[in-house]
């Protein structure tokens, strides 16, 4: 996928709304905790043609900011002018909206969603605890004999520069 990570969630999900007075405290929740279990989310591609500049782009996460409880997360890329949107439910809503922007917006398809590669590194991480010690000695050695031929391999390049 080409689109660039996301750097700003459409609203902080983790922030409840503070009675008066009182300052907002945050709850841990991650973003693996926001993936529905059933493997029920999707991926919805938009195409936004006029959407050039950082100021259609902040006009775009503004369209947004009202359907933050239906959106798991956004990604957006200017400069090939997409737009992904990451949900469970369906967002008819959403795409009327971003069509209300008139910048050309259109809904290119929507696709289930592949499992995020933190789950998949989660995974592989506890098959790996199941790793004996001594395969982690072996790559300890490994590790300490590659750091010894470089150290002389780079001793071996000075002495030949020096000639």
């Amino acid at each position: 996928m080409a689109l660039e990570q996301q750097d700003n969630p459409i609203r902080d999900k983790n922030t409840h709304a503070p009675p008066s007075g009182e300052k907002p405290q945050r709850v841990s929740t991650s973003q693996l905790e926001l993936i529905p279990l059933d493997g029920s989310m999707y991926v919805s591609f938009y195409h936004i043609p006029d959407m050039r500049s950082d100021v259609e782009q902040q006009r775009v996460r503004q369209a947004l900011i009202p359907f933050s409880e239906l959106l798991i997360e956004h990604c957006i890329d200017v400069d090939a002018r997409h737009l992904a949107l990451y949900h469970q439910d369906p967002i008819e809503a959403v795409t009327v909206a971003l069509i209300r922007l008139n910048l050309g917006a259109e809904l290119q398809q929507t696709m289930p969603h592949y499992e995020p590669m933190e789950l998949a590194t989660v995974k592989k991480k506890t098959h790996a605890d199941q790793l004996n010690p001594s395969n982690e000695n072996a790559l300890s050695q490994l590790q300490q004999f590659l750091s010894k031929l470089i150290e002389r391999f780079e001793q071996w390049l000075k002495a030949l520069r020096k000639k």
